[in-house]
């Protein structure tokens, strides 16, 4: 295929062994979400430029899909679930429940420099809590997540901090331009992209050494509450600390040894409030975070709705993929197909699609070998589409009101009447 036929750069076709298994990956998290009560929601693809902008930071605009309609109209493709879902609660947030618990599985873009784990289009779960500011929120969230990749064979770290603590340490730094904040909490924010040294580099000549120094400890790993409490002793992080604490007690019982306090975690978007968190897969921590999130209490007012406090989680199914791929932690199959009839006689057709709606009535997934063909041959077909049990049926078994069933993983075989067979496939 010519270069310019296929799919852009960043972007990509899925033919249906993947889709198959992302469909699998993704039953299992929304039953966990339904399991806690979230219902689905669906938001445009295309937002106003102006509803968008500002929201993420200013590498985010820069990220953004902008683009002028034929009414002259400045708008800009989704670039994350939780802008609109604010803009959304804004529009219909006195019609909803309180707290309103939803989830949304959408494709979001962003111009990003494609690379592992990295996509210009990609697929992210989000679930959400509005309206409630109490710390069992976040607690469930959090627990959430924790069940989601219990659920999917996944060994994770689930790395918690709270912005406030990042507020405090700015105020440490002499930062107290809004703008300035903004840019040091990015910087911090690629220490798992560019490692701690390229980061205090960069802190270094953007703010000073004594930034830089302050940075540094913060940086540090296995750090207790009172350890940071000891590096930004300010009324902002105290505020802060107090919440995990009240967060991390809640998990006690509960044994939850994935989930650890960890102060460098920054979450460079511009909503998040206090909470915020990010996941990683401890087989693969070089792809980054597979799932993250956090309390964005000020967002939905900003966008014209009532002050609602909410705290989110987002699960970017692309990179996870890529990791259950690695690790083959998910058994990803490459049909739903469970039952294939082969053709033996173009005679027998209607009564092999009677046999198939049979089955098909029993939620049991049925295929028709449509060409008439050697045995033989449709056999090695089917076997090559994954497909164990095959039902072979021609005139010597219509007379005997029959169907021979054969199974091609151990090449056995039944004679199974056709007033059985919904019972057989069930068992």
């Amino acid at each position: 295929m010519a270069k310019d036929q296929g799919p852009l750069s960043g972007f990509r076709d899925m033919l249906s062994d993947q889709t198959l298994a992302r469909q699998q990956v993704l039953d299992v998290i929304k039953h966990v979400y339904e399991l806690y009560g979230f219902m689905p929601i669906k938001t445009p693809a295309i937002e106003r430029f102006e509803t968008l902008n500002g929201k993420y930071g200013e590498e985010a605009t820069t990220l953004m899909y902008e683009f002028e309609d034929r009414g002259g109209r400045h708008l800009a493709l989704r670039y994350d679930h939780t802008v609109p879902l604010a803009r959304l609660m804004a529009t219909y947030g006195q019609s909803l429940p309180n707290p309103y618990k939803r989830y949304v599985v959408g494709d979001v873009w962003r111009g990003e420099s494609p690379q592992a784990g990295r996509y210009r289009e990609f697929t992210q779960i989000d679930a959400d809590i509005v309206g409630s500011d109490s710390y069992l929120a976040d607690v469930e969230i959090l627990v959430m997540m924790h069940d989601v990749f219990k659920a999917l064979k996944l060994n994770v770290t689930i790395e918690v901090n709270d912005r406030r603590i990042l507020d405090g340490l700015a105020e440490l730094c002499g930062i107290t331009d809004q703008h300035q904040f903004i840019k040091l909490i990015g910087v911090i924010d690629k220490v798992s992209k560019i490692g701690p040294d390229a980061v205090l580099q960069e802190i270094g000549a953007d703010f000073g050494p004594e930034a830089k120094a302050h940075v540094a400890k913060i940086l540090a790993t296995d750090m207790s509450f009172d350890d940071a409490l000891a590096i930004v002793n300010n009324s902002k992080a105290k505020d802060g600390i107090s919440n995990l604490k009240s967060i991390f007690a809640a998990f006690e019982p509960l044994s939850l040894l994935d989930i650890k306090f960890k102060p460098a975690i920054a979450r460079g978007l511009n909503y998040y409030t206090s909470t915020i968190f990010e996941t990683i897969i401890n087989e693969q921590p070089g792809i980054g975070s597979v799932c993250s999130g956090g309390r964005y209490d000020k967002l939905i007012g900003q966008l014209g709705g009532p002050n609602s406090p909410a705290i989110g989680t987002s699960i970017g199914l692309d990179r996870l993929m890529d990791v259950i791929s690695l690790l083959s932690k998910v058994d990803l199959p490459d049909t739903k197909t469970q039952v294939y009839i082969a053709n033996l006689d173009d005679k027998l057709n209607s009564e092999r699609l009677k046999i198939a709606q049979i089955l098909r009535a029993a939620s049991i997934p049925t295929e028709l070998y449509f060409k008439e063909a050697k045995l033989g041959k449709q056999l090695e077909s089917i076997s090559k589409l994954g497909v164990a049990k095959v039902i072979i049926y021609g005139q010597q078994e219509l007379d005997k009101n029959v169907v021979v069933v054969r199974d091609l993983k151990n090449s056995s075989q039944a004679e199974v009447p056709v007033s059985e067979l919904t019972r057989y496939f069930s068992n």
